[in-house]
């Protein structure tokens, strides 16, 4: 259906499908501007749940040195949870000491216990008894960084590597304050050999 015009005697004709072109180029305007404030939106939205995920809920880190063999090794990936504060013994914990340094250890005592190491066959002593730990392999000695016999403070805790011989650990800088443990691991991904 055309339309026709007359403009100083010659006609002017208007195709319905310029009109259809026009209207058309128009929508895919209108859409697309909708599909990228949709893909904006969603990349935001990502970002965001990705921040909180691992920014605050969790986090990421990367196993360095042998102090924590057999249980962990170099290279060996984990995932932490930042959120978590009921630390136990066992757990194996990142942990800030030593000026900005992070160290990967298993929480041997919690506040209140008293530690102590039995020289003569290198076991660690909590509260007087000799503590079972099947992921120690190695006999646990003094170091220069504490005294013992030692009793925790309040949110204190003593972080050791299960690798006692080649551990820098709380025996070497002392109890590790609660506000110092960045988080509890809960997954570890072998990549160490």
């Amino acid at each position: 259906m055309n339309r026709t015009a007359s403009k100083g005697g010659r006609p002017l004709e208007i195709a319905d499908t310029d009109l259809s072109l026009s209207i058309e180029s128009r929508i895919r305007r209108v859409r697309n501007r909708r599909r990228i404030r949709q893909a904006v939106t969603d990349v935001l939205l990502t970002a965001a749940a990705v921040y909180l995920l691992f920014g605050v809920v969790m986090g990421v880190a990367v196993v360095s040195g042998s102090s924590m063999e057999p249980s962990l090794r170099e290279r060996d990936v984990v995932l932490f949870l930042r959120i978590d504060t009921g630390y136990n013994p066992e757990d194996i914990v990142l942990s800030k000491a030593e000026g900005d340094s992070v160290y990967i250890k298993r929480i041997a005592a919690v506040p209140g216990q008293t530690v102590d190491i039995n020289e003569e066959n290198g076991a660690l002593m909590i509260d007087g008894t000799e503590v079972s730990e099947p992921y120690v392999y190695t006999k646990t000695a003094e170091k220069t960084g504490m005294a013992f016999p030692y009793t925790l403070g309040e949110g204190e805790y003593l972080l050791l590597g299960d690798n006692r011989e080649n551990s820098y650990d709380s025996r070497n800088y002392g109890p590790v304050k609660e506000e110092d443990i960045k988080g509890k691991i809960f997954l570890t991904v072998r990549m160490g050999s």
